[in-house]
């Protein structure tokens, strides 16, 4: 709705008890306007905080968008106009999930916006960047649960003979991860598909990397996942995990209490961890713990 139109029909309503009640109605005025007022001014700082912003979070911000708007094939109106998927129920059944949410248009962009500003996405592009150095030419990367594609387009851009391969359980995401790899000119180095983390469609001892940066808390058996993981891992390949603690979610199928629980499932699978960080995020609801880890197959 236009301001105009706004003030218009505001003015409209409460015209219709004017005749009868033209005190009250006075009174509702003033305290709408009053409310419009403060609502303005919260308005107007924040946005002057967003011009002080450097540069650096303004082109970030502008990457974003651009990409999410060429792989939805939409504009800015249409992306807000989005239904968000609110119907998932408290009985967190994977397939529930996955025809709710994942098997939806917005899943994909929901998941990209978090690169714009949400601190434990950036942080996630931070923790593999670190880890860049350590990975040979030509090495061959499998990425679970891909999503929009963001890290496996951050990944190819990182070295021209590396190649990733990977699934993801949503249609949608595949669509988007695939347009979003086309734009960045990299996608004659990928190969993803549909698929489930449990049950990988690839020979055992296949990858020098394998990534599964918050995806294994979505199935209900974080261990089958990363087992299949080091099915495929070559010996002496790294594995690169996040892990959230402490943030039960509809769409988390697993809940880790405690980072020793994260470190105990790596151990349990056989991976020496080179290195793990843990760190905390707030949120309106409360904080949470967020882990980073890169391992070893021994």
């Amino acid at each position: 709705m236009l301001y105009t139109d706004f003030g218009k029909t505001l003015e409209s309503r409460l015209r219709s008890r004017a005749d009868l009640y033209p005190h009250a109605t006075e009174y509702h005025r003033v305290r709408f306007e009053q409310t419009i007022h403060h609502l303005l001014h919260a308005i107007l700082k924040q946005a002057a905080a967003l011009i002080q912003q450097p540069d650096v979070s303004w082109k970030n911000t502008e990457e974003i968008v651009s990409d999410i708007l060429h792989c939805g094939e939409m504009d800015v109106a249409q992306l807000f106009s989005l239904e968000i998927p609110n119907e998932l129920t408290a009985d967190r059944d994977f397939e529930a999930v996955k025809t709710k949410l994942y098997e939806t248009k917005y899943y994909p962009i929901g998941e990209h916006l978090n690169y714009i500003s949400f601190p434990p996405a950036l942080e996630r592009k931070a923790f593999i960047h670190k880890h860049f150095s350590r990975f040979k030419e030509k090495s061959h990367f499998c990425d679970l649960g891909f999503g929009p594609g963001v890290l496996t387009a951050f990944i190819l851009e990182q070295d021209a003979s590396w190649q990733i391969e990977g699934v993801d359980i949503s249609k949608d995401c595949l669509h988007h991860a695939q347009r979003l790899l086309q734009k960045k000119k990299v996608l004659a180095r990928s190969t993803l598909s549909v698929g489930d983390v449990r049950s990988l469609p690839y020979p055992d001892d296949t990858f020098d990397v394998v990534t599964a940066v918050e995806v294994l808390e979505h199935i209900p058996n974080p261990e089958a996942g990363l087992a299949e993981a080091m099915r495929v891992l070559k010996p002496g390949g790294h594995v690169i995990t996040a892990l959230p603690v402490q943030l039960p979610m509809l769409m988390h199928l697993y809940d880790f209490d405690t980072p020793d629980e994260v470190l105990a499932l790596y151990e349990k699978v056989g991976l020496q961890v080179v290195d793990f960080e843990t760190k905390e995020f707030k949120l309106q609801a409360g904080s949470f713990t967020d882990t980073f880890a890169l391992s070893v197959n021994p």
